[in-house]
């Protein structure tokens, strides 16, 4: 990579548009040249502009959304352009930004060109991935190829050996081998912590024994079998109430059918008896409309010939109306043109005295134009006597105000430059607090710490609520284990209760059963009284076969005790049966709770596995942060953490009030500096332009002043002269002004005309008049033969009118023959509608009959079933009792089933957790081989190692560049292990005397880090030729001869193709560097590059 050409604008203290040309023969030909300036010039600006043309940003700045850091102060714009060359193949890479009105920065404008400008990238994020890809390298590798890191590798090779391996982790870009030991200790950490999780879950999950799965089966079986014999009775009552329903409803239908019919036949009489009454109507309507029939056609008839008679007037009535309009407007026209003529005459001869009077005026017709032009004259000379009287007065006041300016600019001069003074004091002050404020500690770095514990503190919040939560669910799942205890006791005592009771009542419906046989047995001895006194001893009995008849001869049972013992029994066995019942109940209700609490139980622990889950997750989340931070016992846990809390709020307190304290002198430090001086700095500037520019302006101003004064005295001395002829003239027609003059003349014109127009107007009169009266004597002709043919046409209209009114009256024939029609259209309607309702009466109580012989029929079938001979208010009760015992049985099995789903669904739970644990096992395993090997909280143990490496590989590098420069030295890394960074120098000249580095004189370190230097950027390049570097200071350490060995060093560079640029303010290096950029600065820090060669 070569760079040819660098172009850009306004990058920080270089201001303007600069360019240099790399490909100029004054950089080719000797490979070297230099770049000189004083201490904060703006030297390392031109690597800044190269580095914000190639990757938009700068190593110092990395962002320009919110801040350009870079645009030179008090500019609007920058840009950076660079022209390069990879592989032979030329391009074109421009970064840049700008201001809007508002004073806002716009967005960054980036572009990848080829040298034919075809455009390959114009996006940000385009343009960072194809600059990488043309280079071959990305921006952090390109900084340590482009600069030469000599005054780092400087620091090195001085460096304690602690410290050793943490500059060559800066200057090499190896982080990453510490971050990539770090991250393995922390993933060792979080795969640990997981592990523990899925223990935790996997001891949480409860399995059922063998034996308990059968007893549930078992339970479930017998559960089954009771409840579809309670189904079975539940099914034959419910079947006997709708029985009894369905008769109860036949019955409700068919009374309320009944009820209906009566109503039902009165409305049927009431429509035809409504019906017959309109057809009557409708046949007299009809009969009306016959017989008004041919009065309606007559008077039609003359009502016709009545509106012809009205047409015809209305054209006679309309012209005697317009010939009355027409004799009254020409009688008023006459009127007031004879008014106008008598008007006209008078004002003739008006306007003929006052010409008489005024006949000098008629002078003006030919003599107004040059008096006119004289007046014109005087104005514009009068107009310029005013304008430079204001001209004087204004540079009056202008020198006034120039002198006032000048005093006010150097007493502000004065202010300023105190201020100026006593602000930097300030400044110093502000600094030296902050220093001892922050102990020598950095601002970020405390950021940094209060983030961090502010983020512990956050966590550890969590982690202590959720070990409270964790107590609470654990202290859950004891009070339901407990309960649960209590419960499984008691359901063993009421089984027994219910087994006892059984048991009793089977020995009481035994008692009961053979009591029954007895009774029955005596009765029946009792009914054979008449047979028994037929047997004889020793004689068969013909119904049994016994020859024994011990009630033959009077030894016959009694009846009374027998049935009050079985009355007895019977109240025994309905009390034990209640019992049994009352228990049952309560073992369904212990059942009920029993699986309520074993949900709960469930969700319980399904919560404590979650907040166990998070714990650890937190647990991870903490020791990221802190690794070495150690859970508390389990005694007094929470308020350990408690403490520990508070511990780390104090710290955060200590920390806040610090960085509280600092950042307050932070902004007015920047306040002071960034601002406040610099704005005074430019108003003392502003203060001396306008005491310079005002004491211009005076002079000015005293030279106009007199040549304007000059020429107001010369036009001031005419104007009086010309003004006394104007005067003059005026006199003559006694005015005072050209404004009156010029009316004169418009009054005698305006005379005239008007004269001559008085003149027409009054012939043009008297011909109009004349005209008039001949046109009104015709128009009162033709009004009278109108007048005479009017009252013809009324005298027939009138004689037409009273035959009419004669036969029909007023009324119209149209009305009457349309109420007609409407009353028949609605008599003829209203006989549908009555003769609808009638039909549908008729059909309803057909229809109500019919149902009721229907559900007659459907009542005697019902009733003929007898079903049952209880009652619904007897069924009602039993129904319920039978449902509710259902239900609870339903219940129990659907808990039970539950129980073992959820067994299943643990059994599965725990062989998946069990999975997962193994698989974890294996990754933890794996994590912890590799964090065994490389893993350690500070990064160093794998850092350490693999610098090692990237040190053996560097050294190789720098003595191949180190024998372009000298075949005297070779570079060599110590041999011992616990101090892996120290290098040793084989000097060649000196029989291959082994030194160490930090025995090197100060013009051999110089060579050694330079060595080390181009073999780093060798290295980073990696398959990239870099042609074009830079090397920043380091030669002020140099004596004579070792900076002649140095720049001879740096040219001999020349013959592999690469530029060297040499950064430095030593001015020496002119001398010794034929081509070298001066950066001078020119005040306002700002600088100018100049080249010499």
């Amino acid at each position: 990579m070569k760079i040819l050409k660098l172009k850009f604008k306004n990058i920080n203290s270089l201001v303007g548009e600069n360019e240099i040309d790399f490909s100029d023969p004054v950089f080719k030909d000797d490979g070297l040249f230099a770049i000189t300036g004083k201490t904060g010039s703006g030297k390392s600006s031109i690597l800044d502009a190269i580095s914000l043309a190639l990757f938009g940003k700068t190593p110092r700045v990395d962002s320009f959304t919110k801040e350009n850091a870079v645009l030179t102060r008090g500019e609007k714009d920058c840009y950076a352009e660079i022209v390069f060359e990879v592989a032979g193949k030329k391009w074109k890479s421009s970064w840049k930004q700008e201001l809007n009105r508002n004073g806002n920065l716009k967005p960054v404008n980036r572009q990848i060109a080829d040298f034919d400008d075809k455009i390959i990238a114009d996006q940000i994020s385009k343009c960072n991935e194809e600059i990488v890809k043309i280079l071959g390298l990305t921006f952090e590798q390109f900084t340590k190829v482009i600069l030469l890191a000599q005054g780092s590798f400087a620091a090195f090779l001085q460096a304690d050996k602690n410290l050793k391996g943490e500059l060559l982790e800066q200057i090499t870009g190896t982080e990453i081998y510490g971050d990539i030991s770090k991250e393995v200790f922390k993933r060792n950490s979080a795969e640990k912590a997981k592990l523990e999780a899925i223990s935790l879950e996997l001891e949480a999950i409860k399995i059922l024994s063998d034996t308990e799965i059968e007893q549930l089966t078992a339970e479930i079986t017998e559960t089954k079998l009771q409840k579809e014999q309670i189904d079975g009775e539940l099914l034959q009552v419910e079947t006997a109430k709708k029985w009894l329903d369905d008769i109860g409803s036949l019955q409700k239908q068919i009374q309320e059918n009944k009820q209906k019919t009566p109503e039902l036949e009165e409305k049927l009489k009431e429509d035809i008896e409504k019906f017959e009454a309109i057809a009557e109507k409708l046949k007299t309507a009809n009969a009306e409309q016959e017989k008004y029939q041919p009065i309606f056609t007559k008077v039609r008839g003359l009502d016709s010939q009545i509106a012809d008679r009205k047409k015809d007037l209305q054209p006679v009535l309309l012209k005697i109306s317009e010939l009355n309009g027409l004799v009254s407007d020409i009688s008023t026209k006459i009127e007031n043109k004879n008014n106008e003529l008598g008007n006209a005459v008078i004002l003739l001869k008006e306007r003929q005295a006052w010409s008489a009077e005024n006949s000098i005026y008629e002078e003006l017709i030919t003599g107004f134009s040059a008096i006119e032009t004289e007046n014109l004259h005087l104005e514009k000379s009068a107009n310029e006597i005013q304008s430079i009287s204001q001209v004087i007065e204004g540079l009056t006041e202008d020198l006034e105000s120039k002198n006032s300016a000048l005093a006010a600019s150097n007493k502000l001069f004065l202010e300023k430059e105190n201020e100026l003074n006593h602000n930097t004091i300030i400044l110093e002050t502000k600094r030296a607090d902050q220093n001892q404020i922050l102990n020598g500690t950095e601002l970020t770095h405390l950021h940094d710490e209060r983030d961090s514990i502010r983020e512990f503190g956050i966590r550890l919040r969590d982690f202590i609520k959720n070990e409270t939560e964790i107590s609470v669910h654990q202290s859950e799942l004891k009070n339901h284990n407990e309960r649960l205890l209590q419960i499984e006791d008691a359901k063993i005592q009421l089984s027994e209760v219910v087994e006892k009771g059984s048991s009793t009542q089977s020995e009481v419906k035994s008692k009961i059963s053979l009591l029954e046989e007895n009774i029955k047995l005596a009765q029946t001895i009792r009914d054979l009284d008449e047979h028994r006194r037929h047997l004889k001893d020793g004689e068969k009995c013909p119904l049994c076969g016994s020859l024994e008849h011990p009630f033959a001869i009077g030894n016959v049972p009694q009846m009374g005790n027998k049935e009050v013992e079985l009355t007895n029994l019977q109240k025994q066995n309905d009390d034990i049966t209640k019992n049994i019942q009352k228990t049952e109940k309560e073992l369904v209700s212990l059942e009920t709770e029993k699986n309520g609490l074993l949900r709960n139980k469930d969700k319980e622990q399904n919560l404590l596995n979650e907040k166990a889950a998070k714990q650890a997750d937190l647990l991870a989340t903490i020791r990221q942060t802190y690794p070495d931070f150690i859970i508390p016992d389990k005694e007094n846990r929470i308020e350990n953490l408690e403490k520990i809390l508070t511990e780390k709020r104090r710290d955060l307190k200590r920390i806040n009030a610090q960085i509280e304290k600092a950042g307050i002198i932070e902004k007015e430090i920047q306040n002071l500096r960034d601002k406040i001086i610099p704005g005074i700095q430019k108003e003392k500037s502003t203060a001396e332009t306008q005491k310079n520019e005002a004491e211009k302006a005076q002079i000015l101003a005293q030279q106009k002043l007199r040549d304007q004064q000059k020429s107001l005295d010369e036009l001031i001395e005419k104007f009086n002269t010309e003004k006394d002829s104007f005067l003059s003239k005026l006199k003559r027609y006694a005015v005072a002004d050209i404004q009156s003059l010029r009316k004169c003349l418009a009054d005698w014109n305006e005379n005239v005309k008007e004269t001559e127009n008085l003149i027409a107007a009054i012939s043009d009169l008297k011909n109009a008049i004349k005209l008039d009266a001949q046109q009104l004597e015709n128009l009162r002709d033709n009004r009278t033969k109108s007048l005479k043919e009017k009252e013809d046409r009324e005298l027939e209209l009138k004689e037409l009118s009273t035959l009419r009114n004669e036969i029909f009256g007023e009324k119209s024939v149209e009305v009457e023959e349309s109420n007609l029609k409407i009353l028949i259209s609605e008599t003829e309607k209203s006989k549908e509608n009555a003769e609808k309702s009638r039909n549908e009466s008729k059909t309803e109580l057909e229809k109500i009959k019919a149902i009721i012989k229907d559900r007659e029929t459907d009542l005697l079938k019902k009733q003929e079933q007898k079903i049952t001979e209880k009652t619904i208010e007897e069924l009602e009760p039993e129904i319920d009792r039978l449902k509710s015992t259902s239900e609870s049985l339903s219940q129990k099995i659907g808990a039970n089933k539950q129980t073992l789903i959820l067994n299943a669904e643990n059994l599965k739970r725990s062989g998946s957790k069990l999975k997962e644990k193994e698989k974890q096992q294996e990754v933890y395993n794996k994590w912890g081989r590799l964090n065994s090997l490389i893993g350690s909280a500070d990064g160093k143990s794998y850092r350490n190692f693999a610098q090692a490496l990237t040190f053996e590989h560097l050294i190789g590098l720098a003595n191949k560049q180190l024998q372009k420069m000298s075949n005297r030295y070779m570079l060599k890394r110590t041999e011992d292990n616990a101090n892996p960074f120290d290098l040793s120098v084989i000097d060649n000249f000196q029989n291959s005397e082994l030194r160490t580095a930090q025995n090197l004189s100060g013009g051999e370190k110089f060579i050694v880090s330079l060595s080390l230097a181009l073999g780093l950027a060798s290295m980073a390049s990696k398959n990239m030729r870099i042609d074009t570097m830079f090397i920043d200071e380091g030669f002020g350490t140099l004596d004579s001869d070792y900076l002649d060995l140095a720049l001879n060093a740096l040219s001999n560079l020349q013959s592999e193709g690469k530029i060297i640029g040499v950064i430095s303010h030593l001015t020496e290096l002119k001398e010794r560097i034929a081509t070298h950029m001066e950066v001078i600065p020119i005040g306002n820090g700002h600088s100018k590059i100049q080249l010499t060669y």
